[in-house]
């Protein structure tokens, strides 16, 4: 009896004691149940909170032209880049859901110094070179301190069919159209049409803006056959991209024809009258593919226009046919280094002109002939990163043979430059460029020479498209 005692009263402990641990394992349950809750509901309310804030944030840029500052600080005002869009982007219709209402603006400016000893300056010195007179008013910089032409970049993707862009050049003076073109995006066979003012494809350097020189200046030859700006006109550009493994392509101009120094038509009135277009181009441009490192294009051009001389102190004139063949090349080393370390360019262009006239008023029945040229070979290598050097040699009238009413016939003789460059570009928006050189010019007063110093800061701000190869 005692045993069975013993007994009954150890199980009723046991069982106590097993109540009191399940009621105890029960309560924490119910404690992290109510944890688990209170973290949802928390979670619920925190995600609320932050989907209206983005709403909140949504509706103000929407409401507001320029983006929204950190919360407390003071919203900056428009950068100057963004002015100038909104300004110029008024200009030109916009439709929501259209590729034309997204405007490109960029802008260049180019501070130089420049000095030279020529007499009456670089630009007069020039324009007297033997056989390469100029019938246009002296160009060239000035000695001391320049803003080149403000070079202000618009463009756009129009539609699925057409992009344009337009180049103004604004100076103290003035403000004109370097370019102003349209062209098509969606032509078949690889074909493109441009239309408009055209910065012409023959060459290689012509087609490139100053801002785009690996030299301060442009070679002689492109100032004595084309002046100053290169070869722009109003026409119409016609290319095909052959399907070929490498790169070829075929280019073809029509032109209205009104370049001062090759296809130059005088407004006398004694002056025979011609129609538009008076000028015709043709181009080829090949590349072949030399691997990763490497980069090798050359090209072929074709001119030939209408050319009028007019002398106002003889009352007389000449007209009659122009032409100008070209071929250019450039090679690229490609070092895959830092910021163009090791990198290497060598480029080249020759130009010859044939020129065939006819008297007219007090030069009639004599003929005005000419049959010149002119050359430039330029390489630059990138010494340190963002650092280039390179030399320019280039030179015109090896041959200079001309047939004139007056003078009869005559050979001149040559005139040639050499130049040397530094540029540091502190990246692709900016740089600084040191150039000297040294040139030997003839003109009808005996040979003249004379030294340049350039020091030039550029910078470009705004979305600029890319430059050709």
């Amino acid at each position: 009896m005692a045993g069975a005692a013993l007994s009954f009263a150890a199980t009723g402990v046991l069982a106590q004691t097993g109540d009191a641990r399940y009621q105890k394992l029960e309560d924490e349950v119910k404690a992290l149940r109510q944890q688990v809750t209170t973290l949802q509901e928390q979670h619920t309310r925190e995600m609320a909170e932050l989907k209206d804030m983005l709403k909140k944030q949504v509706t103000v840029a929407a409401a507001s032209p320029q983006p929204p500052g950190t919360p407390g600080a003071t919203v900056a005002p428009p950068s100057l880049y963004d002015s100038l869009k909104q300004s110029a982007a008024v200009l030109v219709p916009q439709a929501q859901g259209v590729k034309g209402a997204d405007l490109d603006l960029s802008v260049v400016l180019d501070l130089n110094f420049y000095h030279t000893d020529a007499k009456d300056g670089i630009g007069n010195l020039r324009n007297r070179i033997s056989g390469f007179e100029s019938q246009g008013e002296p160009g060239g910089p000035e000695n001391g301190f320049n803003l080149r032409e403000v070079e202000i970049g618009l463009s756009a993707e129009v539609d699925p069919y057409f992009r344009a862009w337009a180049t103004v050049a604004v100076d103290e003076e003035s403000a004109g159209f370097e370019e102003a073109v349209l062209q098509t995006t969606s032509l078949p066979y690889g074909l493109t049409l441009s239309g408009g003012k055209i910065k012409s494809g023959i060459g290689r350097l012509n087609r490139q803006h100053a801002h785009a020189w690996d030299f301060f200046d442009a070679p002689l030859v492109y100032n004595a056959m084309f002046g100053e700006e290169g070869l722009s006109d109003k026409g119409l550009q016609l290319t095909w991209l052959a399907p070929t493994p490498f790169y070829l392509l075929f280019g073809t101009e029509l032109f209205n024809g009104g370049n001062e120094q090759s296809f130059n038509v005088s407004d006398a009135e004694a002056m025979p009258q011609h129609d538009a277009p008076r000028l015709y181009t043709a181009f080829v441009k090949a590349g072949p593919d030399l691997g990763p490192n490497h980069a090798l294009q050359f090209g072929l051009s074709a001119l030939s226009g209408r050319q009028q001389r007019w002398s106002e102190d003889d009352a007389a004139g000449a007209d009659g046919d122009s032409r100008i063949f070209g071929t250019d090349f450039v090679y690229k080393y490609d070092a895959k280094r830092a910021h163009g370390q090791g990198d290497w360019i060598v480029q080249g262009e020759y130009f010859y002109r044939d020129q065939d006239l006819d008297g007219v008023g007090g030069w009639a029945g004599a003929p005005w002939t000419a049959r010149q040229d002119g050359y430039y070979v330029q390489s630059l290598y990138g010494l340190l990163p963002q650092w280039r050097t390179g030399l320019r040699w280039d030179q015109v009238g090896l041959i200079n043979d001309l047939s004139t009413p007056v003078d009869g016939s005559v050979s001149y003789g040559d005139s040639y430059r050499l130049a040397a460059v530094l540029e540091w570009k502190l990246s692709e928006f900016s740089l600084l460029r040191a150039q000297a050189g040294r040139g030997w010019y003839a003109t009808d007063d005996g040979r003249e020479d004379a030294l340049e110093l350039a020091l030039q800061w550029e910078v470009t701000f705004g979305k600029h498209g890319a430059h050709d190869f």
